[in-house]
């Protein structure tokens, strides 16, 4: 005897249902947003619950929803800010196989995001964020470069701490947002260097095109 399965049609999405979890969505993500300045003027650990209820125009209640502490909308906004940078260089770098070159490019991307925003470079230096926003993918580059002996530290570690030791005090100079274009070019090549990479290959990699910014 055979039987016969019977397609089940799925039940259409709740609108009130779906309306609601946007609305969830947009107003965590308004949290996040506005807390950004906040940990920039502030750091990580002086604000309070009640300068973040402010800025967002939400109820201490309202917060509660979605973070227990100051330190889980830390490490939300870190992520968020994460996700994306990201999204913003995948594009960029996608097709290129060497990942030094496709570190460089990440690198080159980063600085200038820091440079043309203060609120995110005073944001970053504020909560020690170099090393968090983005550490996936820059890690999955080193590491590949390691391992095909295409610079010369070879612990991932030492090479995340030169890395991101070199960013960190560039970002911190007063020279950040007057360097324009050459002192970018200039860090990354410091830390290229400090990696140990090939000088043509670092030369290869500068000279790479970066997309325009947004308008």
């Amino acid at each position: 005897m055979s039987y016969e399965l019977k397609s089940r049609r799925k039940r259409p999405a709740n609108p009130r249902a779906a309306a609601g979890e946007a609305q969830r969505a947009r107003t965590r993500a308004l949290i996040i947003e506005t807390a950004v300045p906040i940990f920039a003027k502030y750091g990580p650990d002086s604000p309070v619950i009640d300068d973040f209820v402010k800025a967002a125009g939400v109820s201490r209640g309202t917060f509660y929803n979605y973070f227990d502490t100051t330190r889980d909308l830390l490490d939300a906004t870190l992520a968020t800010l994460s996700d994306a940078f990201i999204a913003s260089i995948v594009p960029v770098v996608e097709e290129e196989p060497n990942p030094v070159i496709r570190f460089a490019t990440a690198a080159r991307l980063f600085y200038r995001k820091a440079a043309l925003n203060p609120v995110f470079r005073a944001f970053l230096g504020s909560v020690s964020g170099v090393g968090t926003v983005a550490p996936r993918r820059a890690r999955a580059d080193l590491e590949e470069a390691i391992a095909k002996g295409m610079i010369r530290v070879s612990e991932i570690e030492l090479a995340e701490a030169v890395a991101y030791g070199v960013m960190v005090f560039a970002l911190r100079s007063s020279h950040v947002e007057s360097g324009g274009k050459e002192r970018a070019l200039q860090v990354v090549r410091a830390i290229l260097a400090g990696l140990g990479a090939d000088p043509a290959l670092i030369d290869e990699a500068l000279q790479r095109e970066l997309p325009p910014l947004e308008s």
